[in-house]
């Protein structure tokens, strides 16, 4: 059985960074290298030409006609250093050897103390009057004599015969007053040249990479030092635990992705603090709401217990249980529907509804019960309106409300119903003239477990979810639900949903 090689784990974002760096580095480099070797190789190459053509011109001036005849006179021993560039290509020899030119009566004495340099003069016919000796070893084309003849000077590299030694040639005309008298050729090794380019190459090979070497560990310490802040900040995350979400990361001073990392930071441990405040909160009330109805029935069936009863004692104390029960059920079901809630796994139907038939049947449903308390339950408007969502969600909705206001309205008050559409929403409002809500309660009046005024609610059976439940179901449906109320003078609660259009 074949071993599976062992992975290799990925690299951290410092040295990721730090690859990354070297790699635009080592591109740039090589762009840099390219244009700098590109650049300077024509750069020589144009000063190369420029001083054969300069050199072309001092072997003219030696040169005279005399009756139909061209004579080169003696010129400086040595062709003079023209600038920089011939500093470097040229490679000098100062040995003084001359040679005589060819098909001359007179006898010339020109300098080839330079045994990189080749010279060539020919008379208009094209016949050799002067060379150096190492000129016939070059193959020369014949547009380098037939161009200039016809007033074009010429340059091209030519080669060596039986070598690869290259040699820049130079073709240009011989004119004296205006006449044609000939060409001049003047050529020089390339050798030199070659040579300092192979230099410079071999210089950029062996400093690219120096400095990449050198950018590496720079960037990776720079990495380093650009996630100082967030080692900080990984290391007060580690020191904040679920007792201690007061605490804060520091906010760096600059504004950049540090600092906006620090603040939504600060912001999730904010949201984190209020959820296990509501948690524990919530476990608190829900513990104490349950064990209210569990004392009471426990406490009404040891009275029946102990003090032996009729068969009528005993039925009254089994409704005060069931009433218990009852509600104790109603309790474990509102817990239930919101812990799905807080898992996500809460489901609604979606089909049409009309929603102002359902606040019609609620009205009718709770009539009895606020004939009971002496209130008057109205409608005043009930536009048609058809919504997509959950009956029996909506219902809860309508029906939590309504009998919110009843409880907090006292007898002789009133209790309006009106549902009203618009282009695109569907507003249901549930006016009372009870007894108000404050502000300061205003602000959480749907928080679960959260009660205005938790005597009159105890004492009507309410547990504090009915109103957080309401506020789940509206957002559920994609709605709005929201209060307006002043102490002493009535709460409308009002809930906007989508309508669904025909």
């Amino acid at each position: 059985m074949r071993k599976r090689l062992p992975k290799i784990p990925p690299l951290g974002i410092r040295m990721q960074l730090t690859c990354w760096y070297t790699l635009v580095s080592a591109v740039l480099l090589l762009l840099i290298g390219i244009v700098f070797y590109t650049t300077f190789q024509q750069s020589l190459a144009a000063s190369f030409d420029m001083a054969l053509q300069q050199r072309a011109q001092q072997v003219a001036e030696g040169i005279t006609n005399h009756e139909g005849k061209l004579i080169v006179d003696d010129i400086v021993d040595e062709l003079p250093e023209l600038d920089a560039t011939s500093a470097i290509i040229d490679s000098a020899s100062n040995d003084g050897r001359h040679t005589t030119p060819e098909h001359s009566d007179t006898p010339s004495h020109f300098p080839h103390d330079r045994e990189s340099v080749f010279v060539r003069v020919l008379d208009i016919n094209g016949h050799v009057v002067y060379n150096t000796p190492n000129f016939t070893n070059l193959s020369v084309p014949a547009d380098s004599v037939t161009l200039p003849l016809q007033y074009h000077p010429w340059h091209g590299t030519v080669s060596m015969s039986g070598g690869d030694e290259l040699v820049r040639l130079y073709s240009t005309m011989l004119i004296e007053k205006g006449t044609l008298m000939g060409v001049v050729q003047i050529g020089q090794s390339l050798e030199r040249l070659h040579a300092s380019l192979e230099h410079i190459m071999f210089a950029l090979f062996l400093l690219i990479p120096f400095i990449l070497t050198i950018s590496a560990f720079v960037s990776y310490w720079l990495a380093g030092r650009a996630f100082v802040p967030i080692h900080y900040l990984a290391r007060t995350a580690r020191e904040i635990g679920a007792k201690d979400l007061h605490q804060r990361v520091v906010v760096p001073p600059a504004n950049d992705e540090v600092r906006d990392l620090s603040l939504i930071f600060n912001e999730m441990i904010g949201r984190l603090e209020r959820a296990f405040s509501q948690q524990r909160r919530f476990v608190a009330d829900a513990s104490h709401e349950l064990r209210t109805p569990v004392a009471v029935i426990r406490s009404m069936t040891e009275v029946a217990l102990s003090q032996p009863s009729n068969t009528e004692g005993y039925e009254t104390v089994l409704r005060e249980v069931n009433s218990e029960a009852e509600r104790l059920g109603q309790l474990i079901n509102d817990l239930l529907a919101l812990a799905r809630v807080d898992e996500g796994q809460a489901q609604l139907d979606s089909e049409p509804v009309r929603f102002d038939l359902l606040a019609i049947d609620v009205v009718e449903s709770l009539e009895p019960l606020a004939q009971e308390r002496q209130i008057e339950l109205k409608t005043q408007t009930l536009q048609p309106a058809t919504i997509i969502g959950d009956a029996a969600r909506l219902i809860q909705v309508i029906m939590s409300l309504v009998d919110n206001a009843l409880i907090y309205t006292n007898a002789g008050g009133s209790v309006t119903v009106s549902v009203e559409t618009c282009a695109s929403h569907v507003h249901l409002s549930v006016k009372d003239t009870g007894i108000g809500i404050a502000q300061k309660d205003s602000e959480h009046i749907f928080e679960r477990f959260y009660r205005a005024d938790p005597a009159r609610s105890k004492a009507s059976g309410g547990s504090g979810l009915g109103l957080a439940i309401v506020d789940w179901v509206v957002r559920a449906h994609r709605g709005i639900v929201s209060v307006e109320s002043q102490p002493g003078q009535g709460s409308t609660f009002m809930v906007t949903l989508p309508r669904s259009l025909p």
